[in-house]
């Protein structure tokens, strides 16, 4: 459990690193930069393995039924949309990819098609389904507590990988120069919608948190990526004129 949980928190980060490094954009194989060759082959798989390790670990836990779901339900939703978050990266990398050879030129339809691909399409497909993924698994592990309460140092490990994770995805989903911009409000709110799901059904059945290490991480994730996100705005509202204030608070309050 605990090595997929650090493969998922590390590709993030290092996906998030790799990205902004300029070099991997520059170098380039077969007119594709090595960034590119990263995510769509090489993170994806380490991912992918990281959640075969968590999964494998909880099905053999034995099951308390808490919540109401079949075991092939919840793991079919997470399958599937794990497969359209790997269709969402796809669309992703062709889109990026073309950017790079196609003029911008916002009168021209090839342009304009291309950026909606490169741009908010891929973009929620992507991030939405790996938000569902997690948050299936994290309903699925419920059923299943481990048998043994988790040492302190697991919990705290837990909650940096958690951490790490929510940082590197708010670095990755968000642009954090302006409030709610771009693709942000809806993202911002779906994370804050499935977190208060999750807190509610802790607090309802009275779970403790020390039996699901995957609900401590997927909840520190939501967590990270509210909070990292939330100060970011904070830090730009800081640095702003008063006129500019007013024009941020005035966003804030029309949401």
């Amino acid at each position: 459990m605990l090595t997929g949980i650090l493969l998922i928190s590390l590709v993030s980060f290092i996906a998030v690193v790799s990205y902004r490094r300029p070099k991997l954009e520059q170098r380039v194989i077969k007119n594709i930069p090595v960034v590119d060759w990263l995510n769509i082959f090489v993170f994806p798989i380490i991912f992918y393995f990281g959640l075969t390790m968590i999964v494998k670990n909880i099905m053999i836990r034995p099951r308390i039924n808490i919540l109401d779901f079949e075991d092939v339900q919840l793991l079919g939703v997470g399958a599937l949309f794990l497969i359209y978050a790997f269709v969402g990266m796809s669309v992703h990398f062709v889109g990026k990819v073309l950017s790079r050879y196609i003029r911008r030129n916002t009168q021209s339809k090839i342009y304009y098609i291309n950026e909606i691909f490169h741009g908010k399409l891929s973009h929620y497909i992507t991030f939405v389904c790996v938000y569902m993924v997690l948050f299936t698994l994290a309903l699925l592990e419920i059923n299943y507590p481990m048998t043994d309460k988790l040492t302190q140092f697991s919990i705290l490990f837990i909650i940096m990988a958690g951490t790490l994770g929510g940082f590197s995805a708010t670095k990755m989903i968000f642009y954090t120069n302006t409030w709610f911009g771009g693709y942000n409000k809806p993202l911002f709110l779906i994370t804050l919608a499935m977190l208060l799901v999750l807190t509610g059904i802790y607090r309802s059945d009275n779970l403790k948190l020390a039996y699901y290490p995957l609900n401590i991480l997927v909840s520190m994730v939501f967590t990270g990526i509210i909070g990292t996100f939330i100060a970011r705005q904070f830090m730009v509202f800081s640095r702003l004129s008063k006129k500019r204030r007013l024009q941020f608070l005035s966003r804030i309050l029309s949401v």
